[in-house]
């Protein structure tokens, strides 16, 4: 019962642990986002493809569902496809700009900035973009930083604020330097200059313009608009002659961009053709972006005074003035609001820390009330625990001494066994002495027959005879019963069994001083001296059986292959013994 309500409060404990610390989880689409982000500057079209087959309702945590959720805006912007709606980049909202790191949060306003731009937000967009310029010093992420200062130099060129369009767009273009995009930094580039040539800067304009020539062969895709920032150039900057003879090779209005058109007035204007600049002027749509920009509204109440149309003019002034005002008063609030929601974010991160530190502090103390009621009831365990062991030890006392008895009692029936095994042994060492004495009668008798029987040279007999002598005086002390012969007998088996390789070899050196002639044609087939000992046995008369028993090897049968074919016989030819004997009578 005690153990059941340890391990009770022990699961409790774990639990809220685990509570405290993360109640998290990433499932398995953590890995496949992983994927997505590492080809989403290379491939993003690829990446697109892979985001989209993640199924949204399988997500795990708040975390992985922001993750995915900017991934999936990051996809879709790359490939070119604009949105206005936040159903995609919400989650990342939701939790990027409270819990997320400064490259995070950088990405998801940037983003969040964009879709405001799409939708025409322009003062959305603004106050989304300046929360972003204030991250530059702690995020890493220089190429959405990048993009950020691009799009809101948009709104800069749009409110007429031309030191903020080329300040973000030259910043830009050298960010984009650094991490070697030289198209993003030509176009920033243009941006720039066109920029720095409504200030009139003319120093500026043709530093930046020598750049955006140096690039236009590494990146000639963008010629239109370079042809354009450099026809704004030259009206703004070159002498009126110059001017003139470009006007006049402008072709049919009609085939023109309505910032050429504006342009080409603005350039009428500076050589007093007003009638020419006028009629120029009111070929641009006012409604058109080029008829809604600053540099249309302060040109056209100037053209207009000049035509003699002063009742339009002042009311083209009045138009143009507005939009000052109403743009400086945009300015002023997004900067207070902007301010006002830096203040809150940080008065929120702060109640956000402090929360965190009372579910911290509180989890701790949870933890150690835990932790002293399972000391309690540990202790009263250690003490119910130490009874059990001294009854356990008392039991394996007895245990241990009646294990002692029983072996007592197995040593003495393994001593009895041992005796057993020793009367065998020496049964198996009679019957292998006899079987061995059995071996040298049989070679005795052998011996005996090949003296008898054969017509043998007189140092061959004499090997012969001092062979069965040797086994004669063996076997003639092995019939006893006495013990002194029972312990020598064995050696002198083994000892005779050796002299067999004596006899053979003293029997080769008979022969080769009997039968010269014979042993030097098997010299020279190339009989080794094992095989010359061999061919010999054949010579005195023995059998292949009988050479077998005799010389006691297994292989005695590959010995007698190995000769025949040294000796040019095959299997079919006549028997190597008569082979061997009839080489004895020819040579």
């Amino acid at each position: 019962m005690k153990k059941r309500t340890l391990y009770i409060l022990l699961t409790l404990t774990l639990l809220l642990v685990v509570m405290f610390i993360s109640c998290d989880h990433k499932t398995r689409a953590w890995d496949t986002l992983d994927t997505a982000e590492n080809l989403m500057c290379s491939r993003p079209d690829s990446a697109l493809a892979i985001l989209s087959t993640i199924d949204k309702g399988g997500l795990g945590d708040d975390e992985e569902k922001a993750r995915y959720a900017l991934l999936m805006s990051m996809a879709l912007d790359k490939n070119y496809i604009d949105t206005t709606s936040f159903d995609v980049l919400q989650p990342a909202i939701d939790y990027y700009l409270h819990k997320g790191s400064a490259d995070e949060r950088l990405r998801t306003l940037y983003y969040q900035g964009r879709i405001f731009l799409n939708r025409s937000d322009f003062d959305m967009a603004m106050q989304t973009f300046l929360k972003a310029n204030d991250l530059k010093n702690r995020c890493k992420d220089t190429l959405t930083y990048a993009n950020m200062l691009v799009a809101q130099s948009i709104l800069n060129f749009f409110s007429y604020q031309l030191e903020d369009y080329v300040s973000n767009n030259l910043t830009a273009a050298y960010l984009y330097e650094r991490l070697n995009n030289d198209s993003y930094r030509q176009s920033s580039l243009i941006k720039a200059l066109d920029g720095s040539i409504a200030l009139g800067n003319r120093q500026l304009s043709d530093s930046i313009l020598s750049v955006v020539d140096s690039l236009s062969v590494i990146v000639p895709e963008s010629c239109e608009e370079r042809a354009l920032v450099r026809q704004t150039y030259s009206i703004a900057f070159e002498p009126k002659d110059i001017i003139a003879s470009m006007l006049d090779t402008i072709p049919d209005y009609a085939l023109i961009s309505d910032a050429s058109k504006l342009n080409i007035a603005n350039g009428y204007l500076k050589l007093k053709q007003y009638k020419k600049a006028d009629s120029v002027l009111m070929r641009i749509d006012p409604n058109s972006e080029t008829g809604e920009s600053f540099r249309y509204l302060q040109i056209r109440p100037v053209i207009l005074e000049a035509n003699g149309k002063y009742k339009e003019a002042l009311a083209a002034y009045s138009t143009y003035v507005d939009a000052i005002d109403k743009e400086d008063a945009k300015i002023f609030y997004q900067k207070t609001k902007v301010a006002q929601e830096l203040h809150e974010l940080k008065v929120n991160h702060i109640y956000s820390l402090q929360q965190k530190d009372k579910q911290i502090w509180l989890g701790l103390c949870v933890v150690l009330v835990l932790i002293i009621i399972i000391g309690i009831i540990y202790y009263q365990l250690r003490l119910g625990k130490k009874n059990r062991i001294i009854s356990e030890q008392e039991q394996s006392r007895l245990q241990l001494e009646n294990e002692n008895l029983q072996k007592q009692n197995s040593v003495l029936e393994l001593e009895k066994y041992n005796a057993q095994l020793e009367c065998e042994k020496q049964n198996l060492a009679a019957e292998n002495m006899r079987l061995k004495i059995s071996q040298l009668e049989l070679e005795s008798e052998h011996l005996k027959e090949l003296l008898s029987a054969a017509e043998l040279s007189k140092p061959i007999l004499d090997s012969i005879q001092e062979r069965i002598g040797i086994l004669n005086g063996l076997l003639a002390a092995k019939i006893s019963d006495n013990q002194t012969y029972s312990k020598p007998y064995d050696k002198w088996i083994n000892q005779i069994t050796e002299d067999r390789k004596s006899f053979m070899d003293s029997t080769r050196l008979a022969f080769r001083a009997s039968h010269p002639a014979l042993m030097k044609y098997l010299d020279d087939h190339g009989l080794t001296e094992a095989e010359l000992n061999y061919v010999c046995l054949y010579a005195i008369g023995l059998r292949g059986k009988e050479i077998g028993e005799y010389i006691q090897l297994k292989r005695h049968y590959h010995t007698s292959t190995d000769i025949r074919k040294k000796l040019g016989l095959n299997e079919d030819d006549t028997n190597l013994g008569l082979h061997i004997r009839n080489l004895m009578k020819k040579l």
